[in-house]
């Protein structure tokens, strides 16, 4: 897997929010790697939170291990032309290296541990309801089985993995769960097959209106899905093909 980030404009261009519109809110990022959202967030006024098991290392760890993944991961795409084509490759290594910079002063002034917490899916250390919005990029159907359209070979985030932590992640969330990508990395791209199983199983959870406390998974709101076109680019045209987002939000208490 590898471990590099994104900058709130790329936030921006994958879910279709601005940090104006989040401003005074409390959001999750998770999770949220070496990525400068949250620094970002923060300075312009959100109660932003970052969530990942690398958090357990020191700042300099992360640096070299974020740096190695940049490059290596640079070197593979450069050896698949046909998927990358419209990747301006030095400018995506750029972009990768400037949110890291943005990064790590933030991670190393949090001493205390309240802007990044050393956690993972599917199990959150948060109350129900705790944040307005949690936003999750790019370990969901990312990291799938080469199989179904990932790019793990044997992956341990199965089906039932990413329906685990879709419904933790609708657990902390008192508003929306934004989830990118939803597409294949597969050629010709298409929509993950796991994102239907994920609709199938919020809008179960809406039908059946009623906390499940077996999961002790707060659904006792309906919540709706909906896919919302994205404008980051995945690659050539083929993997921008149907890109987006998917939204799920939660509506009005079930009585």
């Amino acid at each position: 897997m590898q471990f590099f980030g994104r900058l709130a404009t790329d936030y921006q261009a994958m879910f279709g929010t601005t940090l104006e519109s989040l401003a005074g809110k409390r959001v999750l990022d998770c999770p949220s790697g070496p990525s400068s959202f949250v620094a970002q967030a923060c300075a312009a006024g959100v109660n932003a939170i970052g969530v990942d098991p690398l958090y357990a290392h020191a700042a300099n760890e992360l640096r070299n291990r974020c740096l190695d993944d940049i490059d290596y991961t640079v070197r593979q795409m450069a050896k698949h032309d046909a998927a990358y084509g419209d990747l301006d490759l030095q400018a995506y290594a750029n972009n990768k290296r400037q949110a890291l910079e943005l990064f790590l002063p933030d991670y190393e002034s949090d001493r205390a541990g309240q802007r990044y917490i050393n956690a993972s899916l599917p199990k959150l250390p948060f109350a129900n309801r705790h944040f307005d919005h949690t936003l999750s990029a790019h370990l969901l159907v990312t990291y799938s089985d080469s199989a179904v359209g990932g790019c793990l070979s044997n992956s341990p985030f199965t089906l039932e993995w990413h329906l685990a932590a879709v419904l933790e992640m609708m657990r902390v969330t008192r508003g929306s769960l934004h989830i990118y990508p939803t597409t294949t990395r597969t050629k010709p791209a298409r929509r993950h097959p796991y994102m239907d199983a994920i609709v199938e199983l919020v809008e179960s959870q809406s039908r059946r209106g009623h906390d499940s406390s077996d999961h002790g998974t707060d659904t006792s709101s309906a919540w709706t899905c909906r896919f919302e076109p994205s404008t980051y680019q995945r690659g050539d045209q083929d993997q921008n093909y149907s890109n987006a987002s998917l939204v799920i939000e939660r509506g009005a208490q079930v009585r």
